[in-house]
Order: C-alpha cells, then structure tokens, then sequence
C-alpha cells in the first residue's frame, strides 16, 4: 500500500486563505476538483490530473490519476510536528498544513504541483513517504532533470 506525503509549515498557523492558491495551482496547471469539503478542522479534496497536456506528456506516466489532499487549518491540540535542525544546529518545529493521502503512482504530479507551490510558499517543507525532507531547492533541482524517478519522493533528496 502507498504511503502518505505532505507539506509541513514552519509557524502552526495554518488557515485557509492559502487554500484559493492552492487550488489556482492545480487548476492553472490543468487539474480538476470533483468535490471541495469542509470537515471542521480541515478541507479536504480530490484532484484530478489532466487527460493529456502537450507540455507535460510525463503525467500520462503516473498510473494514477486522482489524489485527495486535506489542508489543515485549525491548530490542533496533537498537530503532527517535525522537528528539523537547520544549518546552524538550531532546531525549528514544523507543522502539518497539506496531507496528501495516498502517494502512490503519482509522483510526476506532485512534482509538478510543488514546483509551482514552492514559489509561492518557499519556506515550507515537503514530507516524502520515507520521512525525507524536500526544500524548494530540493524540489527545483529534481523538476529541472530532464530524467528522474518516479518514486523520486522515496528517495533521499541528496542522492537525486
């Protein structure tokens, strides 16, 4: 079975006005929503990836064409937090604000979905299914490859 991915954000300050940009990344890059809801503490949707995209033709490599996401918005008493230790030793908590259920068979759309999110948002961090961390520059670099894994999300950042 398929693991789990996300993005984790520095302060725990998770809201929804981030959510508009979200969802104006996937549909700019061609992705539909089925269903938007709203379960309290978070939204929660399903995307689909383009049927065919001329400059993108590796989507039509994924074997899966759906994700759910869930965008958390509201502080819980329990957050999902990761301890990470930047380059001066010092350690920074970060906190779960997308969990994308499912990682499975559709690494080529995450890689495209995160490029355009980390411009946006360059101070978060993407969760592989292995527990590695991706920072935007991690991201960048691995989208510039013209050849990459498609578990490239279970792989070490620094190995890519």
């Amino acid at each position: 079975m398929a693991g789990d991915v996300g993005i984790l954000r520095r302060k725990d300050d998770n809201s929804f006005r981030d959510i508009k940009d979200i969802v104006n990344i996937l549909m700019s890059r061609g992705f539909t929503s089925e269903s938007l809801d709203d379960e309290g503490d978070c939204y929660s949707f399903y995307v689909n990836k383009p049927d065919y995209d001329d400059d993108f033709r590796w989507y039509l490599d994924d074997r899966s064409s759906w994700a759910i996401m869930y965008i958390n918005i509201i502080k819980r008493e329990h957050s999902y937090c990761f301890t990470v230790e930047d380059s001066s030793g010092k350690k920074i908590d970060y906190y779960r604000y997308v969990y994308i259920e499912g990682s499975g068979d559709r690494g080529f759309m995450y890689l495209n979905f995160l490029h355009e999110y980390f411009k946006l948002f360059p101070e978060d961090i993407f969760k592989g299914e292995a527990d590695y961390l991706y920072t935007k520059e991690d991201i960048d670099r691995i989208y510039e490859k013209e050849i990459w894994l498609g578990n490239w999300y279970d792989l070490d950042p620094k190995t890519l």
